[in-house]
């Protein structure tokens, strides 16, 4: 069973995230439950002798930079990193805004009753802010005035070498021969977790339940991933979070375990305190996607039902006072709650 509230406190350290792997035309990916995820990716180059500039433009919008290794997997390529950037300022309307700051453009206008034309309008300020942030309001000078918004659609000049279409990593390399090859990208990024779903259906009468278990995974990161090669580690590095709410105990999740049937898509590895997963088929995961897999289901669970009192219940921090025998007490609860065991 799934289990993605292991709690282990170890020291973090990125080359311990990053083991030796074979390059692989699909990303992959290893999630952990805790908003992050190592993607390793590969990055075809092809070098002349001496010093070259490279990039690689499929990384995501929540990259820790510090943690990129640029390497051959198969350690017989020898080159230098001299420089490497890392740029999240794709091409938008505000930027190319910005990029003109001070320059006279054409404006496409369309109004009612008007055929369409073109005005001209010198950018005093875009209104764009580093990484997309608003700076105030675009002022455009028309004619000798000046507007507080957009005169029309702004028409701009062909692209620069300088505009980026995604966030991009780029290096300058220096290698001593000639040489093509792949080379193995890894890092860590944010916006990339997971978590287990469970459903259960109850029958009206009966002790008998269906189960089905999801790995539910969602891509706040800023890229897509197509056809990637997934696991999914369960259990805290270097974090200690809140428990999360589960629908089982342990035990009875291990009980549960033994009633269903694991999904073929999905395998475990147990090691320490942490439990790795792999999904057993790719999987693409789209920007701002949510997307589950299924890896557990059950039919015809053994689940008896079983009644619960716990007098101690109550509202906390509440007293009450029992007029006429003069005594604090508890409030005490009065109803029994019931429950499905499994086993």
């Amino acid at each position: 069973m799934i289990n993605p509230s292991c709690r282990y406190l170890v020291p973090f350290a990125t080359a311990a995230l990053l083991p030796a792997v074979a390059v692989a035309a699909s990303p992959s990916l290893t999630i952990y439950n805790q908003n992050f995820a190592v993607v390793r990716d590969t990055v075809p180059l092809d070098l002349k002798a001496g010093i070259n500039e490279a990039r690689f433009s499929g990384m995501t919008a929540m990259a820790e930079t510090d943690s990129v290794i640029l390497r051959d997997p198969n350690g017989k390529v020898k080159f230098q990193i001299l420089e490497q950037a890392y740029r999240n300022d794709p091409v938008s309307s505000g930027l190319m805004l910005q990029l003109n700051e001070g320059k006279t453009i054409d404006f496409f206008v369309r109004e009612a009753n008007k055929p369409d034309h073109k005005v001209s309008g010198k950018i005093i300020r875009s209104g764009y802010g580093p990484g997309g942030r608003g700076a105030g309001q675009p002022i455009i000078e028309v004619n000798g005035e000046l507007r507080f918004s957009l005169p029309g659609e702004p028409i701009f000049p062909s692209l620069g070498d300088d505009t980026i279409l995604n966030p991009t990593l780029s290096w300058t390399l220096n290698t001593p021969e000639a040489v093509k090859f792949d080379s193995e990208l890894a890092y860590v990024t944010g916006g990339l977790s997971w978590k287990a779903d469970y459903n259960i259906v109850a029958a009206e009468k009966g002790d008998n339940i269906d189960i089905v278990g999801w790995v539910t995974f969602n891509n706040m990161s800023g890229n897509s991933f197509k056809d990637a090669k997934v696991k999914l580690m369960a259990g805290d590095v270097n974090k200690v979070q809140p428990q999360a709410p589960r629908d089982f105990s342990r035990n009875e999740r291990s009980k549960v375990m033994a009633a269903a049937e694991m999904a073929d898509t999905v395998s475990e590895k147990s090691f320490d305190e942490f439990h790795l997963y792999t999904i057993g088929r790719p999987v693409t995961l789209r920007n701002q996607e949510t997307k589950q897999v299924e890896f557990i289901r059950g039919s015809n669970v053994k689940a008896p039902k079983i009644f619960v009192y716990d007098g101690a219940t109550m509202n906390y921090g509440y007293w009450n006072y029992y007029r006429g025998e003069g005594e604090y007490g508890v409030q005490t609860n009065k109803k029994a709650s019931s429950a499905k065991s499994v086993g």
